[in-house]
Parts: structure tokens; sequence; C-alpha cells
């Protein structure tokens, strides 16, 4: 297009005719080598920016396309084009913004802008704090587990917090903070009271999460010294706890912890007992038998998870001196046995001995 038609188009002030000159000045600046692109880009996003909000949406569609991923575009003409109201316009430079830092989408964000366009910040690759800090801040749910989601996030310790904190009574935000493998151990502490039984036992079954696991491992053996101390006398406080265990009113992973970590072997053995039915005197033997199948058989058979059996090979270590290979060893070959399995292996070994077949548990 020629100068006097530019000047032409300039002079007529209509929206269809500013809309023709943006798009004729936009092609000008594209074809211009680099350093003249350089040279102009201050100037041509001023004049832009003065016509941006009267020009229709698909000539602000195709800017926003051109412009994100123009190595020399304005970057005020950028920033105007992501806090654009209409996400058909502002999606590819909040995807992609081409010259625009977190730091700048950080303060596009902190200016208020649809909630919608946050979500879309959110599928970023590797956010940085500056931004994940400010999503966090203004977002909504979606958006917060939209930020979760996203793997190459990098979430600081304060956003965390407030995450945590927006988390109490949102179900589906403590589900994202579970998959979160960055997840700060005094976050996860926190988090634990919130999650309801089922989300916990889900994160103990998957072990997808190892410092959410420990947590709520740890967050139930405080329970169960807590309710110990409130039973009484040391004797009743055991034999309470067992007989919890056994009737299935107490998990049994909290006993299992309890007495592994307390070197309480017999104990233990009398727990697994009550659970399957078979007598003490069968069952305590096999928490120090060289051949651990069994005990693998007797263990999932009762219930306890693959989280809580680590305890019990680390008791089986300290008094057998084993390894650290032969206790990992120990921990990957229980977590591979299935509870199909276990039955089925009970089921004969109770038949080889003449005991139930029949699980006895509560």
């Amino acid at each position: 297009m020629k100068t006097a038609e530019l000047t032409e188009l300039a002079r007529s002030g209509s929206l269809e005719n500013i809309g023709e000159l943006i798009t004729a000045l936009t092609e000008l600046f594209m074809k211009a080598g680099s350093k003249e692109r350089s040279r102009v880009s201050p100037v041509f996003g001023d004049v832009v920016l003065r016509v941006l909000d009267r020009l229709d949406t698909p000539v602000r569609e195709a800017m926003a396309a051109r412009m994100c991923a123009e190595t020399e575009a304005p970057r005020d003409l950028l920033k105007a084009l992501a806090r654009d109201a209409e996400l058909a316009v502002a999606r590819p430079v909040l995807e992609d913004g081409g010259l625009l830092t977190d730091e700048d989408l950080a303060e596009v964000a902190q200016e208020g802008i649809p909630v919608r366009h946050l979500e879309v910040m959110c599928e970023r690759h590797g956010i940085k704090p500056v931004l994940s800090r400010v999503l966090t801040q203004k977002g909504d749910s979606a958006v917060l587990c939209a930020l979760l989601g996203n793997d190459t996030a990098r979430i600081s310790q304060d956003s965390f917090d407030l995450l945590l904190a927006r988390s109490r009574k949102d179900e589906d935000l403590q589900v994202a903070l579970t998959r979160r493998q960055d997840l700060p151990e005094p976050v996860a502490a926190k988090l634990v009271p919130f999650l309801s039984k089922e989300l916990a036992q889900q994160v103990r079954e998957e072990n997808a999460n190892p410092v959410l696991a420990k947590a709520i491992a740890e967050q139930a053996a405080r329970e169960v010294e807590i309710r110990m101390r409130e039973i009484g006398g040391a004797k009743s406080k055991i034999d309470l706890l067992i007989e919890g265990a056994i009737a299935g009113t107490v998990p049994i992973d909290q006993a299992v912890v309890v007495f592994a970590d307390k070197d309480r072997a017999f104990d233990l053995g009398k727990v697994l007992a009550g659970k399957v039915g078979w007598p003490e005197n069968v069952v305590v033997p096999l928490l120090y038998r060289d051949d651990e199948h069994p005990l693998f058989v007797l263990a999932r058979v009762a219930g306890v998870s693959d989280e809580a059996y680590v305890k019990v090979v680390r008791m089986r270590g300290k008094k057998m001196r084993l390894s650290s290979a032969s206790a990992s060893d120990s921990s990957r070959k229980y977590g591979a046995l299935t509870l199909e399995a276990a039955r089925a292996e009970f089921i004969a070994m109770a038949r080889k001995m003449k005991l139930p077949v029949e699980i006895a548990q509560g």
C-alpha cells in the first residue's frame, strides 16, 4: 500500500479504515528488516496502542497471532494484547508471549484480567515462582488446579502455603496438591488433616508421592500415641491397640507402625494372628524367620500397606542385621505381591497346616 493511500485511510477516521490502516502498518512492520523493525518498534507500538480498543476483534486476533512470535514486537503492545477481554485475542500471547517474561505476565495478571486468561497462563512451560505466586493469589479453584497440574511450574514455599490454606474446603485442590512431587514436607504435614479418609488411603496405595505418604504415616503414628496416652496404663494401652486393630476400630497400619517402631514383635504378631484367625504361636515366629514370604502373605491378607510394611522390614533388619540391599529387596517383593495372589497362597498354607482358611478380620 502506498503512502498516499495510508494517509487517506488515516484521515477518514472510520473504524473500518482504521482497521485497514493498522493491518497495512503491521504488514510493513513485519516485512521490514530486523534492524529496521527494532528501530521503528516503539513508534509502531505507540500508534497501534492509540487505536487498539477501537479495532474489531478479528483484527486484534490477527495482530496477536503475528506479534506473539515477533522478536522485535513492542513489549507494551504485547502486554495490551495479553490483557484483551477477548480470550481469542489474548491466548496466543498468554501461551507464548515471545518477548514477554514471567515478570511481565505477573504484572499483567496483577492488574486484573479475566480468570480464564489466568488459566491459559497456567499452560505455559517452565512457569517461574514470580508468576506462580500471582496466579495463586488471583486464580480461582480451576486456575489453581491447572497451575498444580503443570509439572514444569516452579512454586515457592510461600505459594504452597497459600495453596494449602485455600484447599481447606476444596477437595479438587487437595487432590491436585497430593500429585505435586515437589510438595514441601511442612506443607505435606499440614495438608494431611484436610484429606478425607478415602483420599488419604488412595495416596497410601498409589505411593506416588513419598513425601505425602510419609506425612500420612507419621500423622497416623501420632494419633495412635495420643490414643494410647489417653487410655491409661501401659499394658491396657497395648492390649486396647491390639484389640482395636484386630476388630478394625483402629487402622491396622497404625498398630503395625507403633509396634514395629518399638521393636514389639510379639505384639505385632498378635495383631497379624488375630486378623487372619491363626494361633499366635504360629504367626509370631514368622516375624524373624529367614524365609520372609509367609510373612508377606499374612501381612498382605491382613491389610498391611506397603508403607507400613517398610517399618516391619526395618524392625527385622535391626534384629537380623540385614543389609540395606536386602531390606530394599524385601520392600520391593512385598509391594509386588497382590492381594489376590496372597489370598490364594494363604489358603494353600492354611490347608497344608490344617489352620483356618477363612480370614477372621474385623
